[in-house]
């Protein structure tokens, strides 16, 4: 362990150590805003390029399509909670019945 961390606070090299070379881009003037704005966009862009450079390749050879456009209602941050809370409930349940001798 010791071959990854300094006695200070850095990780010198290891896992993690691109995270800790990679600098925060934190804007303080509006020109920044806008800047870190743009650069979003454009990695935006050039993701849904991939995205559509890959479906026209798979349509010409036909392939089945891995980009799938999806007509469903995304779940919502409230609904996912209630979702997650109902399963933890099932299975406190189920562990305190055991506990108990329930079947």
């Amino acid at each position: 362990m010791s071959k990854y961390f300094n006695i200070g606070k850095k990780l010198i090299s290891g896992i993690g150590s691109a995270i800790n070379k990679t600098k925060t881009n934190v804007p303080k003037s509006e020109i920044q805003k806008k800047l870190r704005d743009l650069k979003i966009a454009t990695q935006k862009s050039k993701g849904s390029l991939a995205k559509l450079k890959q479906t026209a390749f798979e349509i010409q050879n036909n392939k089945p399509i891995t980009f799938k456009k999806s007509s469903k209602k995304s779940e919502s941050n409230k609904e996912a909670y209630k979702r997650i809370q109902k399963d933890n409930t099932k299975v406190i349940k189920g562990m305190l019945d055991k506990a108990a001798g329930k079947k």
